[in-house]
């Protein structure tokens, strides 16, 4: 019966393995005509049909990267298949994208199958000019936006960086935004956004919860617009500058009773040698079961000496041999002499050079109007292969791509989810068929028990009933009365006294001379007649 009790209730633990991810069917990809740019690769081979392209830049020669199924989600995406690579490939837009006085939004996944130990997975957003052609693209082809995550040695972030230009120098300079997100370096599709709004704020959102948020005009380094005053670039340090705050004290000189070579440490004598101190004894003795080797020739090798080995005698005892006394520090100790530092009267201060206008200044307070961008391109180096990147979206409506990536992103993982949840099942039905196949009882039990619960959770709402239907029978198999015909307990004052009475009834039908065992007769102290009292009687 308890065996039994034991079975039914690890079958309620264990009926509900693996049910909380939801199934999902495979839905069609939501629309994308209203976005500026899109690419969810279902078209397949965007390579053979020119929408994109790769560099034929020699670093970038054999580059394996192609659109192929993902099978665990049953949807194509762009490979980049080998690690150690240098990847260069884009699609160029059929207009160039102006942000001018509107929001910016740039959105796409990443999965990395292999992990990301060294390398990138992010994206450039290249500046439309004449001269663009994703066939000559390299790694110093100018862009406007770079994104997404990097990581290798110190760098692990998800990169946003702003090129922007001086109106005044014509320089483009590189803005890192100051706070970034981590990237998610595990084997999952994520995705990844970055939003720049009309109003110089930007946020960056990973799988779709927003993990950094700043202003363009405040929170990028450099700042994007420059210092009103800067150091003179002509200005030079005169060679006479003091600039030491302190010297050597030229007056000081060292004390008559300065001991320069008195020892550090010296010999502590206090100290006595141990009671148990065996002098007369070594260290070391030869080891006294060691043999001299058969092929051992002392005329060519001499004497032959057996090895040695720690003296057991000095094993309890404090020390063997020469006794010496410990030493201790040395308070006359001193050490070398040195003449101390006093404030230099000729300082003058730390030199900074003088201060100028900045010929470069200028004020940009829109620098969300960034310049045109022209192609989107995945410009990478990495040590990781495997990386799938999918969905690419460049638009003017932030809140559109975030519902496009709730509704695909959002998709995908739970199909991701169940991949594993399947891929467990075979695992564990590979490890079942191993046990069907050795026998024995145990191994037998465990198996069956596996075929059951696999049943139970591909087939919840039975599972469900059935479970119902075990819970009863658990609670009417494992539980019930301690003692046969004992009453059930009385549900109100009426039913108290009816068995009140039947218990009096029965009291005064016993044979006053029938006492159970259990039963214990007591004379109180008062000189009545003796009361009895009763004790269960042990079932």
């Amino acid at each position: 019966m308890r065996v039994a009790c034991i079975l039914l209730a690890v079958a309620a633990a264990g009926s509900r393995a693996d049910a909380d991810v939801e199934l999902v069917e495979e839905s069609a990809m939501p629309s994308t005509d209203a976005f500026f740019f899109s690419e969810t690769f279902e078209d397949g081979d965007v390579f053979g049909s020119g929408g994109w392209k790769k560099s034929g830049n020699d670093k970038y020669q054999g580059q394996p990267v192609s659109v192929e199924l993902d099978s665990g989600v049953k949807d194509t995406s762009m490979l980049f298949k080998s690690a150690n690579k240098h990847y260069g490939v884009g699609s160029k837009f059929a207009n160039a994208l102006d942000v001018t006085e509107k929001d910016f939004v740039v959105q796409y996944e990443v999965k990395l199958t292999e992990g990301l130990s060294c390398g990138g997975a992010y994206i450039k957003l290249l500046k439309d000019e004449p001269k663009l052609d994703i066939a000559t693209m390299d790694n110093e082809s100018p862009y406007v936006v770079m994104f997404g995550p990097d990581a290798c040695g110190d760098t692990n972030k998800v990169h946003f960086i702003l090129r922007h230009q001086n109106p005044i120098s014509g320089e483009w300079e590189e803005k890192h935004a100051k706070e970034t997100p981590s990237p998610r370096k595990d084997t999952k599709s994520h995705l990844y956004t970055l939003a720049i709004k009309a109003d110089n704020s930007y946020e960056m959102f990973v799988d779709l919860e927003s993990k950094a948020k700043g202003s363009l005009l405040e929170d990028m380094e450099p700042p994007v617009n420059p210092a009103k005053v800067i150091d003179d670039p002509n200005d030079s340090k005169p060679s006479d500058w003091v600039d030491e705050a302190q010297i050597v004290d030229p007056d000081a000189t060292k004390p008559d009773d300065w001991d320069e070579d008195a020892p550090k440490k010296i010999p502590d004598m206090d100290a006595t040698i141990p009671s148990d101190w065996l002098e007369e004894e070594a260290d070391s003795v030869p080891d006294p079961s060691a043999k001299m080797p058969g092929d051992w020739d002392e005329e060519e090798d001499g004497e032959w000496e057996a090895p040695l080995v720690p003296n057991p005698k000095c094993k309890k005892v404090s020390g063997c041999g020469e006794w010496k006394r410990p030493e201790i520090e040395n308070p006359e100790y001193k050490g070398k002499w040195s003449a101390p530092m006093i404030e230099n009267p000729a300082y003058l201060g730390v030199w900074k050079p003088k201060q100028i206008d900045n010929p470069n200044y200028f004020v940009d307070e829109k620098p969300s109007n960034m310049a045109r961008i022209g192609a989107l391109a995945v410009e990478i180096w990495t040590t990781n292969g495997g990386i799938r990147m999918d969905n690419f979206l460049v638009d003017t409506d932030v809140d559109a791509a975030l519902a496009f990536g709730k509704a695909t992103w959002e998709a995908k993982s739970t199909l991701e989810a169940q991949s594993d949840v399947s891929a467990k099942k075979e695992r564990a039905r590979m490890a079942r068929e191993k046990k069907r196949e050795a026998g024995g009882a145990i191994n037998m039990a465990q198996v069956y028990w596996g075929d059951a619960m696999e049943v139970a959770n591909d087939n919840p709402i039975p599972a469900v009933i059935t479970l119902i239907v075990l819970l009863f029978t658990l609670v009417f198999m494992c539980s019930g009365s301690s003692s046969k015909g004992k009453k059930g307990r009385p549900t109100n004052a009426a039913e108290e006294k009816v068995e009140e009475e039947e218990e009096d009834e029965d009291e005064d039908e016993r044979d006053p001379l029938d006492v159970r065992e259990g039963d214990i007769l007591a004379e109180g102290n008062d000189g009545k007649a003796p009361t009895k009292k009763r004790t269960p009687k042990a079932e």
